[in-house]
Formats: structure tokens, sequence, C-alpha cells
């Protein structure tokens, strides 16, 4: 908060100079004007004039500007300034129209009414130093702090050095045609220097007056800049993780910059990382674009879009995107190419001919994206979760069995020891569960301690044929203490 205070309240004070510095040379310069009756020197005070107007526009427009977003202006109060800017440039297209037609006047008419005077080559030059500080001040805070209103103010106040210098070598022409008594030729064009100047002045005017219109109205429009879009879509391809980048749209208001942009991450990366790589893309742009409000919308792209090099992210990501649940994925390789084998689980309530056409939606969506697939799939209800449901207590002799049966088992298997954490229970519909926890051998693989539980689990079955669920949780040797309990507990689910 107190460096947006500062940088409101140094804007504003350079727009309070600069309206100081318009007051005062708009009054000498048109009293100078009326006195010398010198059309270059009105048309720099009617101009100096205008610098006065689009003074106090600008300071109003900056109070405007810097009030926070609100329910009526989300996007903030930024754009007063480009308001500002145009506003500026039509009473400079006005100016230029009156300069031009008393200008083609005095051609016309063949002279110049204009009163040789040393005053009005002392205001011009007067002019010339006092807008060279105020445009080197408005141009600094301008570009601190990306004021459109300010920078528009500078831009005026540039071409006003120049256009003073033009009216100075027309006001010098026409003393120094009078006090050095030239031939009558000479005089005349000498004369006619003060008119060609402000024929000049209202040109540079209306140049400057056209480019600052343009701009304003780009910005009123959201047209947005080419580069900085440029820059931003190269910035954000640029991170890691992100596959494609589009739709990229940037807007000002003021000093604020908004940009909304798209980006494609791997459609198999959890929720969490999407979200991460999004703030990676958010400070991407803002190292292009310092302070800018960014919008990033991720979108999930397949990295191999024929499957055959990740088929398996490939159909989770299918299925998915239908609302289905996909296990005991098999793929075989056949003669006619790849086969592909799975389980999908259905709501068991759900009509059958609903779940079917389900499924056959998902199987032409995953064709859609891996033509050469046979794809053969397997109906199922899925598991119902439960809450608060208890498992049946396990009779007590059967229990002491399974747990003998465990630890003579865990003891012949030369990668397994310390079983621990055994415990029993009945399930209505599925019969006597049985779960335990043993330490595998050093420096195995997933693949390796998953075939050691697999070796454990049908050894058991074996044993104990009565036993419906086994589940061995595997844990490796850090993560076990060395002595563990090897009392057999009764569990109740819920």
């Amino acid at each position: 908060m107190a460096a947006e205070y500062t940088a409101e309240q140094e804007k504003y004070q350079a727009a309070l100079f600069s309206l100081l510095a318009a007051c005062i040379l708009t009054t000498v310069k048109l009293l100078v004007g009326i006195h010398t009756n010198s059309l270059g020197v009105l048309s720099e005070a009617l101009h100096s004039g205008l610098d006065l107007l689009a003074a106090a526009m600008t300071v109003g427009a900056v109070r405007v500007a810097s009030r926070p977003a609100d329910s009526s202006h989300p996007y903030g109060h930024g754009k007063a300034e480009s308001l500002s800017a145009l506003a500026q440039t039509l009473l400079l297209f006005g100016i230029c129209l009156w300069v031009v037609y008393e200008a083609a006047q005095r051609l016309m008419a063949g002279e110049s009414p204009v009163t040789p005077s040393l005053w009005g080559v002392g205001v011009m030059a007067f002019s010339i130093v006092v807008d060279i500080s105020r445009v080197r001040s408005l141009r600094r805070v301008a570009r601190k702090y990306k004021s459109q209103a300010l920078e528009a103010d500078a831009l005026h106040f540039s071409t006003d050095i120049l256009s003073s210098a033009v009216v100075l070598v027309g006001v010098l022409a026409v003393w120094l045609a009078s006090v050095l008594h030239l031939p009558s030729p000479l005089s005349r064009v000498l004369v006619q220097a003060d008119t060609v100047a402000a024929l000049l002045v209202a040109l540079i005017i209306f140049r400057a007056s056209w480019r600052m219109a343009a701009e304003a109205v780009n910005t009123l429009m959201d047209s947005g800049s080419a580069r900085e879009r440029e820059a931003v879509a190269q910035a954000v391809g640029n991170v890691p993780g992100i596959a494609s980048v589009g739709g990229v749209r940037v807007r000002s208001s003021g000093a604020q910059s908004f940009v909304d942009l798209s980006v494609g991450v791997d459609s198999g990366i959890r929720v969490s990382e999407g979200h991460r790589l999004a703030h990676l893309v958010e400070r991407a742009v803002t190292d292009v674009l310092p302070g800018a409000d960014v919008t990033v919308h991720v979108e999930p792209c397949s990295r191999d879009a024929g499957g055959e090099k990740n088929p398996f992210l490939l159909i989770q990501t299918a299925a998915s995107a239908h609302g289905l649940s996909v296990h005991h994925i098999r793929l075989l390789q056949g003669d006619a190419g790849p086969r592909v084998e799975l389980h999908v689980e259905l709501p068991g309530e759900k009509a059958f001919a609903q779940a079917y056409e389900d499924v056959r939606l998902f199987e032409e969506a995953l064709r859609a994206r891996w033509p050469a697939a046979e794809i053969v799939s397997h109906l199922e209800p899925e598991l119902a979760l439960t809450n608060g449901e208890a498992g049946r207590p396990v009779p007590e002799a059967l229990l002491q069995m399974a747990w003998n049966e465990i630890q003579v088992l865990a003891a012949r298997e030369p990668l397994v020891r310390h079983p621990h954490g055994f415990s029993a229970y009945t399930l209505p519909e599925q019969g006597i569960c049985v779960a335990f926890h043993c330490v595998v051998g050093e420096g195995l693989t997933v693949r390796e301690a998953h075939a050691v539980s697999e070796r454990l689990e049908q050894q058991l079955r074996l044993a104990v044929p009565v036993l419906a669920r086994i589940t061995i949780h595997m844990e490796p040797p850090c993560s076990s203490p060395d002595v563990v309990s090897t009392q057999p507990s009764p569990l109740s689910t819920g």
C-alpha cells in the first residue's frame, strides 16, 4: 500500500508541475502574441492553452485512475488516462484547423501584420527551456509507472519544444528583416516566415495528435500489443511442463496489464501439479509484464497421440473423460495389431443398456486416438463404499491359524521379514479378509517387491483356502522398527 501511495503521489506531483508550467507559458505567450500580432506566437499561445487544459485533464485522470477496482469497475479505473489522452487529441485537432485557416488567409494576402519585437524571441526561448524541463520530469515518471496520461503529456510537450523552435526561427526572421532593412523581395520572404512557421507547428501538432489518438483508441478498444503477446507466448513456452500455448490476449488499463492465455499440459498429471504449472506460467508472464493480472486456463493434451508410447495413460485419460473407472488393463500384441482388454466399473443399479452405451462411447473415443487397437471390455459393478459397516470377528482358531501360516511363509521367503500389524475380519458379501505388514529386502524395485507380495499371497491362499481377500502392505527396511508385535488381532472395519 505504501508503494502504491508513493507512486500515485509522484504521478500527481508531475502532473501538477506540468499544469503550473502550462499556466505560465500560456499567459506569457498570449500577452506577447497579442502585443506583436505574431501568428506563430499566437498559435503557440493557443497550443499552450490546450496544454493547460490537457494538463488539467491529466491531473484529473491520474486522480481517477488511482482509484482501486470496485464492483462497478472490476478492472480498475486505469482507462481514465486513455480517455484523457483521447480528449487532448481532439482539442489539438481543433487548434490545428484554426492555425491552418489563419495562415492560409495571411499567405493569400501576401503580407504579415507581425510587429517585429525581441519579446517574441525571448518568450519562445523561455518556452523551450520550460518545456525541456517538464518533458524530462513527465517522461521519467510516465515510464516508471506506465502512465499513459503522463506519457501523452510528455509526447505532447516534446512536440512543443520543436514547434517553439520553429516559431522562434520565424519570429527571429521577422525581427531581422526589420532591423537589417533588407531588400524588398528578401524582406517579404522573411516577413512570411512567421506564417510558414505557424503552418509547420500545425503539421507537427497534427502528427503527434494522430499518433496519440491512435494509441488511446487502441487501449480503449483492447487491441493489445503484438510484441507483448509474442513475448508472453515465448516466455510461457519455455516453462518446463508446458506442452503448448494459445489464446494469448493482452489488454491494459492504465498501468495495469491483464493477460489471458491457455496452456496445454500432460493429461496424466494430478490437479495439484497442474496448479503448480499455472503458478509458474503466471510468474513467467509477470517477468515480461511486471504487475500483470494473469488468468491461466489449463487444458489437457496427450504427449503420445498415437498411444503406442504410453497406452496406459491414453486409456486412463479417455476413461476419465467419460466418467468411467477402468482396471485390469492388459495389452497384447497380435498379428492384427495391438489388443486391449480391460474391466470397466459402472454403478450396479444402472440399466445394462445404458451402461453398455456409455462404454461404447468410451471405446469410440479411444479408437479415434488409437485406431490400430482392438478393444475388448468387461463390464462389472463398481465397488460400493459404505460408511459405518462393521466387519464380524473371525473365529479365534482360524485367526491363529492364519497368523501362524503367515509367519511360517515369511520365514521361508528370503526377501521377507518381520511380519506384523496382522488383522482379520469377515464381511457379509466377501467372506474372511486378512491384512498384514511385512518388510522386504533392501534395494528392490516396485516390480520385484510386487512379485514377492504376489508369491506370498498365492502361498497363503493354498495354506488357508477360506481366505477371500488378502492385503499385504510391503515396507522397505528403513520404515519399520527391528522389534515388532507378533500377536494377531481381530479388526472391525467401518
